[in-house]
């Protein structure tokens, strides 16, 4: 083992953590993932849940994990969904929301004081809408079209699933371009300073000491790379070995499964 390697990983103080394919996939546990985070906790590390994920609130999550006998509070996970509300709150305050979002993401974003509007809004922001329909996305594209401020919330392309990859934002945008001929003006999520900067803002560690880890070399590792992380690649995931080989996105430790981080952590 590379003793300089080992010295940078063991000095780290925040893991901010992916969630699909990292930790589980389809709400099945990734084996030993939750147990290695609990023993980090005991060496006194910080943990945020770090997800692209905007299907669901971070209540929703919250309780989700509980299901699998996982118990954290609500600050200890951050979602583009959220990082987009104080995106928008910061940068576009009181201005009018087309949202393209679950109805869960969609209370959330109510939660947080956002004006949401069918008719003649300023933004549209676009999420991982796992109940999207033609009519909803054709509105999207409408207002889109016409020269509304265009935000996504992530650019994954694909959720992972135990069946097939699911598509995510990232082919909604995609989809979005091809009709209309628009990419978004802003994309809030993984790797992109926005919730980079929230995340240091909340939590006040070093780049140094931080850590992004995650299964998706165009994500989360590069979320670390663009902004001065640490960056932890996890084999149980999107990225195999051949992607990462010609990749041009290359992680500061490359992990068989997140279980392993133990050999670099005294």
């Amino acid at each position: 083992m590379n003793a300089e390697l080992k010295e940078k990983i063991s000095k780290i103080k925040l893991f901010l953590m992916d969630m699909d394919g990292t930790v589980y996939v389809d709400g099945n546990k990734i084996e030993g993932a939750f147990e290695t985070l609990d023993i980090l906790r005991e060496k006194g590390k910080t943990v945020c849940f770090v997800t692209n994920n905007s299907s669901r609130s971070n209540q929703t999550y919250v309780k989700n994990l509980a299901k699998m006998n996982v118990f954290i509070t609500p600050d200890e996970i951050y979602t583009s969904g959220e990082a987009t509300c104080e995106f928008l709150n910061r940068k576009h305050y009181g201005k009018k929301v087309y949202l393209l979002a679950t109805d869960d993401v969609y209370n959330e974003f109510k939660s947080f004081g956002i004006p949401l509007s069918n008719e003649d809004p300023d933004i549209v922001v676009v999420c991982f809408d796992t109940s999207l329909t033609y009519e909803k996305l054709n509105k999207a594209c409408e207002f889109i079209y016409k020269g509304k401020l265009y935000v996504a919330t992530h650019p994954d392309t694909n959720c992972p699933s135990t069946v097939s990859p699911m598509p995510d934002v990232g082919s909604f945008i995609a989809l979005i371009d091809a009709a209309i001929g628009r990419k978004p003006d802003v994309i809030v999520g993984k790797p992109n300073r926005e919730m980079a900067e929230s995340i240091m803002a909340k939590y006040g560690f070093e780049k140094h000491e931080t850590a992004m880890v995650g299964d998706r070399l165009y994500t989360d590792i590069l979320f670390g790379v663009d902004n001065g992380f640490n960056s932890i690649l996890v084999m149980t995931g999107e990225t195999t070995p051949l992607m990462l080989k010609s990749s041009g996105i290359q992680p500061t430790l490359v992990l068989t499964t997140f279980k392993d981080i133990l050999e670099y952590i005294e």
